[in-house]
């Protein structure tokens, strides 16, 4: 299938080109084809997450034309543009989409673009579903949905890593550091603090950190100078990696906990077998024991060559949302799309999981499992 392009220097021409109304009433269909937008950053800091998730995302677009699960012949597709993390080019892109008369958009792997389009989405009235941004109070049915559950939810991934790792190591004291300018990583930094507070442990410093950081060396000897018996890193996988690495470099001997995002191929390589040890969430592995993981892995095997990781199956979960909505409304409307949506109650995950939907929100009861690097590049699971 040729997949078409919209470059962010036409956005402006395609408004007074497009002939479909703005808010509500684009129908994104052409004879049978439904066109989806995704807005997601293949190059960049975010880079690392933004691959698998526009892989994920067309290994669902194909999965659902190929299966006729649309019925009638309609058949999706897909147009990914990268946004490279930038909340100006993310906004474009999205208004590019929106005049076009797309029926949905799946945007915002970074919490810095979800942010920044939020109050856009429900303005234009465009059925849009987060993949992957963690910034709080994010969810707004009819017309904005996050089908991930928010690893720093009460009693959510952070939490239920904290109580394990405080059960299995009892640690006194910790060092916490932060990307300080992603909204997202500042939240769950919060929620970091809290737990490990809630499990008695001290936390000795607070260090901020940032997306333009590149040499972790000053920072790596901080912590190291505080001695905790636990780092927890509440900051972007590419940054995590960059500082376990300094921080093992110099001879730190202390448990590293972090963020799902290092749970990547790409971000092992960044730390190389300094990784080792760092344990972390993970609300998708290829490792999972049922059908949809095994349909799914075999599917992005034979598309890519590698296995899916958790981004990948993010883009893939919300794919499939909005083709259930698709197909319970039966129509091209994006009103009519946009209430489907608000009546979906709970939808399974490629995970094997059953997610359920609280105002627009997944949310995920399940326990999670957790998994360390071993030095080779490889995964095993924790404790």
């Amino acid at each position: 299938m040729k997949r078409a392009r919209i470059p962010v220097a036409l956005a402006s021409a395609l408004i007074m080109l497009s002939a479909c109304a703005s808010t509500g009433g684009g129908s994104g269909s052409d004879n049978g084809v439904l066109r989806i937008g995704l807005i997601n950053p293949v190059t960049g800091a975010a880079s690392f997450a933004g691959i698998p998730v526009q892989r994920g995302t067309q290994i669902a677009v194909d999965e659902i034309n190929a299966s006729g699960y649309l019925g009638n012949g309609r058949r999706l597709e897909l147009t990914s543009d990268d946004s490279a993390g930038d909340p100006a080019k993310a906004i474009a892109q999205f208004r590019g989409y929106d005049s076009a008369g797309y029926l949905a958009v799946v945007c915002c792997t970074v919490s810095t673009e979800a942010g920044s389009l939020g109050p856009l989405i429900k303005k234009a009235g465009l059925p849009t579903v987060v993949n992957g941004a963690t910034l709080p109070g994010l969810s707004a049915p009819p017309y904005l949905y996050r089908t991930i559950a928010l690893p720093s939810s009460p009693g959510g991934m952070y939490d239920q890593l904290v109580d394990a790792a405080a059960a299995q190591y009892a640690p006194k004291t910790a060092v916490l550091a932060v990307t300080a300018d992603n909204g997202g990583q500042v939240d769950d930094g919060k929620i970091w603090a809290a737990a490990l507070e809630r499990n008695g442990v001290d936390i000795l410093q607070t260090i901020d950190t940032f997306t333009s950081d590149t040499d972790f060396s000053a920072t790596a000897t901080k912590i190291i100078n505080a001695k905790p018996d636990l780092l927890v890193e509440s900051m972007l996988g590419s940054k995590s990696a960059l500082l376990t690495k300094a921080l093992r470099d110099r001879g730190f001997q202390g448990r590293i906990l972090s963020s799902y995002g290092v749970a990547t191929a790409p971000i092992f390589k960044a730390g190389g077998s300094a990784m080792a040890g760092t344990i972390f969430p993970i609300p998708f592995t290829p490792l999972a024991d049922n059908d949809a993981t095994r349909k799914f892995v075999n599917l992005f095997k034979q598309a890519y060559g590698v296995e899916p990781d958790l981004f990948a199956a993010q883009g893939y979960n919300a794919v499939r949302f909005i083709a259930e909505g698709i197909k319970k409304t039966g129509t091209t409307d994006r009103a009519a799309l946009a209430k489907a949506l608000s009546e979906i109650q709970s939808f399974q995950s490629v995970s094997g999981s059953t997610y359920t939907m609280q105002n627009g929100q997944a949310v995920l009861s399940d326990k999670v499992g957790f998994l360390q690097w071993n030095a080779d590049g490889t995964q095993r699971l924790w404790p």
